[in-house]
């Protein structure tokens, strides 16, 4: 009697588990890139509810400016479920440019020519005496206690930013020993990547990722030269659009490999994608409100343990990590959804502060995502 019942039920789970697949499409729907175009697909299509997304959605807008969702773009399994009407409008990502910087550390790293643990002093000599200890990985994740002669030339009391980024100053602290989110630093960061390499950051991103990845043209500004090469800006610059910024995000989200060909290596990405910052202070600047100590990789923030014991966004998935900059430019990775979420735009940053407003966000998102078969 019981063999009977299975063998009465096993048709019936397979129609059902049919159904359900169908359903969502979840099953015929594998991880794709995109050439010139992405592919789209209705959200449901890659299990999420649409009416949920909107609830999300609505929720962003609601905290952000004027430029609202207007180049918001979404990718899941590589097919887009949602964009604004203006996704393919550039402009500066500004500090969202820092995860671009890093990216080209590890092209290097991956071609022998640096890694993250080569000292700066071995590629600008005249860091030898205030800076020997001073390694890539310093800057790379904020704790490289680097300033330099000047104040800001942005009219604020600040010493970041100084009309002279490459004018060496005695250091913020030791490296390693703190935590300081300063530009400057980037910008030393990009010059010495581009001293060792011979080569602009553009260049170096375009040739070892951007032209295998269909990026396009872009550009990436800067204010000064070294020996007739460009130095693109460290930290800031990258004028693209938010098709061109999910890209690079779906790059990161397959781990440096794109459509069967590995461009950066895995163990680059694992690095770049976890806390890298073990400082045990915030260093004493007038931008100690910033604190990356156990959420910030090599320039990626990262949905890690704070030194309060709580995560950086406890109710967004645990793998989550992202690229972030001025005016709510954002990129974030999902790998627990296969997702790329990017917001871009021009209207400064959510008043209650980004990771309380993208935390939120994401508890929503959850609540329209279903697991991928």
């Amino acid at each position: 009697m019981k063999k009977h019942c299975v063998q009465k039920m096993a048709p019936l789970l397979v129609s059902v588990i049919w159904v359900m697949a169908c359903t969502t499409g979840t099953d015929t729907l594998p991880m794709v890139f995109p050439d010139k175009e992405w592919q789209q697909r209705k959200p449901e299509e890659l299990g999420i509810d649409p009416v949920k997304l909107q609830d999300a959605l609505a929720y962003l807008a609601s905290e952000s400016g004027e430029d609202g969702l207007e180049e918001v773009f979404i990718v899941r399994n590589g097919y887009v479920i949602y964009q604004g009407d203006s996704v393919h409008k550039k402009h500066n990502i500004y500090s969202s440019s820092k995860s671009f910087t890093s990216t080209v550390l590890g092209l290097l790293s991956d071609q022998g020519i640096v890694s993250e643990e080569t000292y700066a002093k071995e590629i600008d000599t005249a860091l030898t005496e205030w800076y020997p200890d001073l390694k890539l990985k310093h800057f790379s994740s904020m704790t490289s206690g680097y300033s330099a002669q000047g104040d800001s030339r942005w009219n604020e009391p600040s010493k970041d930013w100084s009309w002279t980024p490459f004018a060496i100053d005695w250091p913020s602290f030791s490296p390693g020993n703190q935590y300081a989110y300063w530009d400057e630093a980037q910008m030393m960061f990009g010059r010495l990547l581009t001293v060792k390499s011979g080569k602009t950051l553009k260049s170096i991103f375009m040739d070892g990722i951007g032209n295998h990845i269909g990026f396009g043209d872009f550009e990436w500004w800067g204010d000064s030269q070294f020996e007739g090469i460009f130095l693109n800006n460290g930290c800031t610059g990258v004028t693209i659009n938010a098709e061109q910024l999910a890209r690079f995000g779906h790059f990161y989200l397959n781990r440096g490999q794109w459509n069967g060909r590995q461009l950066l290596s895995e163990e680059w990405i694992e690095k770049a994608t976890k806390n890298q910052v073990f400082a045990k202070e915030v260093a004493d600047t007038d931008r100690n409100t910033v604190d990356g100590r156990g959420c910030y990789g090599y320039n990626w923030w990262v949905n890690g343990k704070m030194p309060n014991g709580t995560f950086h966004m406890p109710d967004a998935p645990q793998s989550l990590f992202y690229a972030s900059g001025l005016h709510n430019n954002m990129c974030f990775v999902i790998p627990e959804w296969n997702m790329v979420f990017v917001r871009k735009g021009e209207d400064g940053n959510p008043k209650k502060g980004k990771p309380y407003v993208y935390n939120e966000f994401f508890k929503r998102m959850a609540l329209a995502v279903s697991e991928l078969h």
